[in-house]
């Protein structure tokens, strides 16, 4: 079958490709000429920073910033005729047009005049306007929220409307941050948590929040649906060139040590960064991705094992996709190392990447209660105890390159490695109680050793034709990831009952997958009218994923692990192709209405084929149509309203389709289904914001819901069932197995509402918000449909101190209330409340001593017998500012001052919720010495403030219309 795929392959895209190679070889010239000019204030004294742009028919088509004297320079510009507008903020705009022949045109002095202001308008630029509203984009002034000296762009940021930073995670206007920029340039990659915890506040001018979409959706002008919430970071003039950074280390009780350093050397277009950090105290600067990384949870049994967490274990859970840092459970010691680095290399290239090493050695005892819904009244619990450890060690590397080949072409290529090793052990000791009887029970010994590596390219050629918005784009992408590892499994199982039974394993698996893909597209977008665009799409795709599982048990008789296993033994693949064509209309009217509609028809198969133990091929062809619809009204830096409509596809996973048992835990089995389907999915979200100039308010609200047709589900067979399924696959009756079936009736819904207000009085800033969700899952326990409803809503409250560089705190109240009904058993609905709040204090007062406490509340009520708490989490630091500028301090810490820290955590699937409680760090006291580095100078000053240009007035694709 892979021989034909490739022959379908071939034939479908020998007409793509003779067209890339004709736009990639065929010389596109076209004439270029200059315009340049000066920017003067109204007393004639020039005026750097000013943002200068040219367009054509509304589209912004090219921008600079005006240097330290007011020039500014627009080079390799195509003959036509353009609006140029000149800005600056408190400044009436300039706007003339210019014909612009193969001659350079020389504008001469542009004077600006000051914009007369209301009497309002006077008092809040006297104030700092906290923020502003350009296009989607949302703007915050450093300047308005005062931190410490010696603060981190962490700090600055919680103190933020729409922003919650809790546990290392970053939250912006309700959605997860995926990614951080400096000056609209990549840094750390996608890693929020450490471009803001290794970047100080004193640099940052203005904190963007916005959705950034693809490279090539930005180009055409058409969102393609491949959003993700965006922070650029723009840093303050003057302190975009120099060094700084700082080093720190601690030594405490019982061998608590930590050591760090960040150093950053920003020099015009070229910035490097460094960051390393060693500590035994659970301190982590990088993200859940660099511990689950190619790998899903592979080393730590209790998580699933191979399956990634497909059910066995703890699956379906909590957080995966969450920052593991800070009060993660159990106890870690950490290594890390990162670099950074952005430059311009001449006038075509553009370059950003990172590199980041890391290595943790994690030790945790957990205990989990799990209650499962059944339709006979009765109540089936699941009660583990577990110690782990795991260790893993991450590379990951990151590019974009993007070359401006004229003023007509360009590239930008995306290559992406991240390589993985997993290493983890277990002990664990499970049983499983039907009305307080026993039904069985394992004693389990696990130890696996997993290595992965999960390359992918993105490439991406762009064509601006003579004729404006006319344009081109090809976009080409691969991508390769294998893994392979063992693992070795010895249990003891009793099986209680009609007939009890006991069974003792010692098997040893052996795992290989492979997985490739590559997709290619072509977009072609034409112009019709002033106001009108039209867009044309075509992709194709192939994905094949490869899965070897082996496992052999132990023979007595000749010493070794080899008598394999049938059962558990398993060799699949699937093959996965897509074609999709469709089309696009935009319509834009001046910069404060658009609406966008696109759809394509894709045409997909899925050929799934086993050759061990048994031979069969099954395949399966989807027909879909996808549309996508986006509708933008906005009032110009006050408001802005946006609608989304978007349907997409989810592939099963090679686990989730792969024929053959897991018995990782072998009370907990879970096995995979051939024959599922493609989900198909519907998504309909709205966005809300506005900023007051007179009250200096922020108001944000986001609405979201979805259905998904086909919805991937789980299928459970309880441990007290006597379903034939159990003696088809040969396993012990009393087990519980899990596999995933295809369902109908998945809905979700959530909303998060923000609102922030300075409290004049207390010289402070007051941020509320509301935030709820819904979501209906339908399973089936002993193959009755189960219906698990979930509702939550939460407020949160942050009263944070605006005051000075000497005083800081933050209180802060975090309620929620959440309900879980299921349609066949209400006797096990639950209801349960919890809330978090906080306090935090800086203080630097005397000869320069420094107070810092942090105060963490957490309520839980509601939770299974022994999991609810109330306890109180304290820290602090008394210290003195030392060293020439006070810019080192020595400081005596300690972290749980009265020994209550915790872990506890609430999971709901649609078969069963849980409580999960880990072992955490408990009560230390260290000594801090940290010393800060600061070196500004005024270098290539100019040719960073044009590098910035694009994200002036916000980033694209919307910022380019404003």
């Amino acid at each position: 079958p892979h021989h034909n795929i490739a022959n379908t392959l071939s034939d479908n895209m020998k007409t793509l490709y003779f067209f890339l190679a004709l736009f990639l070889t065929t010389s596109l010239v076209a004439q270029e000429s200059v315009i340049f000019g000066k920017v003067l204030d109204d007393a004639g004294a020039a005026l750097p920073g000013a943002y200068v742009s040219i367009s054509q028919q509304e589209t912004e088509l090219k921008a600079v910033v005006t240097d330290t004297d007011g020039r500014f320079r627009l080079e390799e510009v195509p003959v036509g005729t353009y609006l140029v507008r000149v800005k600056y903020l408190g400044f009436e705009d300039i706007e003339e047009t210019v014909d612009l022949t193969a001659k350079p045109v020389y504008m001469g002095s542009l004077k600006m005049t000051q914009a007369a202001l209301s009497l309002d308008e006077v008092k809040v630029v006297g104030e700092v306007l906290p923020a502003i509203q350009k296009g989607d984009t949302t703007e915050f002034n450093a300047g308005a929220y005062k931190t410490l000296k010696d603060a981190s762009a962490e700090d600055l940021l919680s103190k933020m409307p729409t922003m919650v930073i809790q546990n290392g995670k970053v939250q912006a206007q309700g959605e997860d941050v995926k990614e951080v920029l400096v000056d609209g340039r990549p840094f750390f990659g996608n890693d929020p948590t450490a471009a803001l915890r290794n970047l100080p506040a004193e640099v940052i001018e203005k904190i963007q929040v916005f959705d950034q979409q693809s490279d090539q959706s930005q180009f055409t002008g058409f969102n393609d649906g491949n959003t993700s919430k965006t922070i650029n970071i723009v840093t303050r003039s003057g302190m975009n060139n120099g060094q700084f950074g700082k080093v720190y280390g601690g030594y405490g009780y019982e061998d608590k040590y930590k050591l760090g350093f960040s150093g950053n050397l920003f020099d015009g277009n070229r910035r490097i960064s460094v960051i390393g950090l060693s500590n035994n105290i659970n301190e982590q600067n990088f993200s859940a991705e660099d511990l689950l990384g190619v790998l899903g949870s592979g080393g730590q049994r209790g998580r699933g094992g191979f399956r990634g967490g497909g059910g066995g274990g703890n699956g379906g859970g909590g957080g995966g996709g969450d920052f593991l840092v800070d009060q993660q459970g159990g106890i870690a010691k950490t290594n890390s190392l990162g670099l950074n680095y952005t430059d311009m290399w001449g006038k075509k290239f553009d370059i950003s990447g990172s590199y980041f090493v890391n290595s943790s050695n994690t030790d945790a005892d957990e205990k989990i209660n799990r209650q499962y819904f059944e339709s006979n009244g009765s109540n089936q619990v699941y009660d583990e105890q577990s110690t782990s450890n795991t260790v893993n060690t991450n590379h990951r590397l990151n590019f974009r390159i993007e070359y401006q080949i004229d003023s007509v072409n360009s590239i930008i290529m995306r290559p992406r490695l991240t390589l993985q090793q997993n290493r983890g052990t277990s002990e664990t000791f499970g049983q499983t109680l039907l009305s307080d009887m026993l039904l069985n029970q394992t004693d389990n010994y696990y130890n696996s050793d997993l290595t992965g590596l999960n390359f992918n390219n993105n490439l991406l050629f762009r064509h601006r034709f003579a004729k404006p918005r006319r344009t081109m784009s090809v976009n080409v992408s691969g991508g390769y990831a294998p893994k392979n590892g063992n693992s070795l499994l010895q249990s003891e199982n009793l099986y209680f009952g009609n007939a009890p039974s006991s069974e003792v394993l010692n098997q040893k698996a052996l795992l290989e997958t492979n997985n490739w893909n590559i997709a290619t597209s072509l977009n072609y977008t034409e112009p019709v009218g002033q106001n009108s665009m039209l867009m044309l799409d075509y992709r194709i795709s192939l994905q094949q994923e490869e899965s070897d599982r082996e496992t052999f048990d132990y023979s007595d008789v000749t010493g070794d692990y080899d008598e394999i296993n049938e059962p558990l033994t398993n060799i699949f693949s699937n093959d996965y192709i897509t074609n999709s064509l469709g089309g696009g209309y935009n319509f834009r009217k001046g910069r404060d209405f658009m609406v966008m509609a696109r759809a394509n028809v894709q045409w997909a198969s899925l050929v799934n084929e086993e050759t061990f133990p048994d031979n069969f091929n099954f395949k399966q062809t989807y027909t879909n149509i996808l549309p996508f619809v986006m509708l933008r009204y906005g009032s110009r830096q006050t408001s802005n309203v946006s609608l989304f409509y978007r349907t997409s596809t989810q592939l099963p996973s090679v686990d989730q389709l792969q024929n053959v048992v897991d018995n990782t835990n072998p009370l907990q089995l879970t096995i995979g289904n051939p024959n599922l389907r493609q989900a198909y999915q519907h998504n309909v979200s709205l966005r809300y914001s506005k900023t007051s100039t007179g009250s200096s308010s922020v108001f944000y609200a986001y609405v979201s819901g979805g259905f998904t047709e086909n919805y991937i589900a789980k299928s459970t067979y309880l441990a007290d069932s006597d379903d034939p399924i159990f003696a088809d696959l040969d396993v012990q009756p009393g087990a519980q197995l899990t596999q995933p079936t295809n369902l109908d009736g998945y809905w979700n819904m959530r909303a998060f509402i923000t609102y922030g207000l300075p409290v004049k009085f207390l010289k402070s800033n007051l941020n509320l918000n509301l935030s709820t969700s819904y979501s209906s899952v339908p399973g089936l326990i002993n193959e009755e449909r189960n219906t698990s409803d979930t509702r939550s809503v939460g407020v949160g409250l942050v009263l944070a101190s605006n005051v000075s560089e000497k005083l800081d705190f933050t209180l802060s109240l975090r309620p929620s209330f959440n309900r879980t009904t299921n349609s066949l058993q209400s006797g096990v609905d639950n209801s349960y409340y919890s809330q978090n709040s906080g306090f935090q204090l800086g203080w630097v007062f005397g000869k320069d001593f420094v107070l810092r406490t942090n105060i963490a509340h957490q309520f839980y009520n509601g939770l299974s017998e022994g999991f609810d708490q109330n306890y109180w989490l304290w820290g602090g630091s008394l210290g003195k500012k030392i060293f020439k500028n006070r810019l080192g301090e020595i400081s005596l810490s300690m972290f749980d001052i009265l020994g209550q820290n915790q872990s506890i955590q609430r999971n709901v699937t649609e078969i069963y919720l849980e409580d999960v409680q880990t072992q955490v760090l408990q009560r230390y006291v260290m000594l801090n010495l940290t010393y800060q580095f600061r070196n500004w100078s005024t270098g290539r000053q100019s040719q960073q403030r044009q590098q910035r240009r694009d994200f002036r007035d916000g980033p694209p694709p919307f910022g380019r219309f404003d």
